[in-house]
């Protein structure tokens, strides 16, 4: 059987427009994939940024509160009650542009029985990022001495 070439005349055209359909959506979910992939790392790399400006507020509370020399134990841990930016209390650098640390500390009087005299509770929080993404991240510690 003879097949004639007058019958055939356009499939090679639906073949192409197939073809090229999909891999235009084969294209499309990639680029989704993708922005969606960028969306993730920038999330991480701001909540790596957010936990190390409250592990740095953390330091300065424990500087604050534990250098005090004559200070009263119970002013230093209320000095320490204060917020953090770059370039007051925290690196003025890229690393922690866009952030804000607030540290709290609750002074504790320590027991008789207690071989510290006194105990600090501290509290780092750390927000950080653009307006339309902020990770916020709290670190906490206790102190005595």
């Amino acid at each position: 059987m003879k097949m004639c070439l007058k019958h055939q005349g356009g499939s090679a055209l639906v073949m192409a427009v197939f073809v090229l359909t999909v891999m235009l959506l084969l294209g499309t979910a990639l680029l989704r994939s993708l922005a969606q992939e960028s969306d993730n790392v920038g999330l991480e790399v701001t909540g790596t940024r957010s936990w190390a400006a409250a592990q740095s507020g953390i330091d300065w509370a424990l500087a604050q509160t534990l250098n005090r020399s004559t200070t009263a134990a119970s002013a230093a841990c209320a000095a320490a009650n204060t917020t953090l930016s770059p370039g007051n209390g925290l690196a003025d650098s890229a690393a922690f542009d866009r952030c804000r640390v607030t540290v709290t500390c609750d002074y504790r009087a320590a027991f008789a029985s207690d071989e510290a005299q006194h105990g600090f509770e501290l509290s780092a929080s750390a927000e950080c990022g653009a307006d339309t993404l902020r990770v916020s991240r709290t670190v906490e510690a206790l102190a005595y001495d």
